[in-house]
């Protein structure tokens, strides 16, 4: 077999084989969706564990809460939009409960999701992200380990809040909006002990809930530390 042959062959393994890896690669991430797409469907269907709170004082649109001291497992992302990040962030919270933890053990999804947004310095500079699973009561005591060094479990003490609900498919102009209206009816109850910034955007339900959505915005009351 001469050079030119051996080179020809050479080079159809060397596709063949780069085609395999990339059939492995695109069959992977396909797997890696169907699981996210199960779990989603079966959180859909599924009664979900939710944190226990203490609603306070309810106005004509808000509730003051009170939310017990819990563990949460969190990751942070800085960006210039929440949108952008979304994604990103509950992927890797989805590897924790996933079996990404020092047990390998699989831990349900529980609501609400939490979101706590600090926003940059300008329009021009990012915003911290920190997403938080709550975690479930089973776990409560002893969560496991995340194995991903970018995933920390979060301890927050017990906290009280001004919250807002409203419904639909919401995304970071919706919960902008209603952040902002949340301010509006504050300022009007001559609240002065809310804190703006950073403040929370939260949501209940699994993308395949099509009615009855629950979304909130959440202000921090300035008296307790918040983390």
């Amino acid at each position: 077999m001469g050079f030119l042959s051996c080179l020809v062959n050479n080079t159809k393994n060397t596709n063949l084989a780069e085609q395999d890896q990339n059939n492995q690669c695109r069959y992977g991430s396909a797997m890696k969706t169907i699981v996210v797409f199960l779990v989603l469907v079966a959180y859909t269907k599924a009664a979900v564990e939710e944190t226990p709170y203490e609603v306070i004082e309810t106005a004509a649109d808000y509730e003051i809460r009170r939310y017990p001291q819990r563990k949460w497992v969190a990751t942070t992302l800085e960006a210039l939009s929440y949108d952008s990040v979304t994604n990103a962030l509950f992927q890797t919270l989805f590897q924790y409960i996933d079996g990404g933890n020092s047990e390998g053990a699989i831990i349900p999804m529980t609501a609400p999701v939490t979101s706590l947004v600090a926003p940059g310095a300008s329009t021009e500079s990012p915003s911290t992200f920190t997403m938080a699973f709550y975690i479930p009561e089973e776990f409560q005591a002893s969560p496991p380990s995340p194995t991903n060094p970018n995933i920390f479990i979060e301890d927050r003490p017990e906290f009280e809040l001004y919250s807002r609900r409203f419904t639909g498919y919401a995304y970071e102009e919706e919960y902008t909006a209603e952040a902002n209206a949340l301010y509006l009816s504050l300022e009007r109850d001559g609240i002065t002990d809310a804190q703006y910034a950073p403040w929370y955007i939260v949501g209940y339900n699994s993308p395949f809930d099509f009615v009855n959505r629950r979304n909130e915005v959440w202000y921090p009351r300035k008296a307790v530390k918040q983390y």
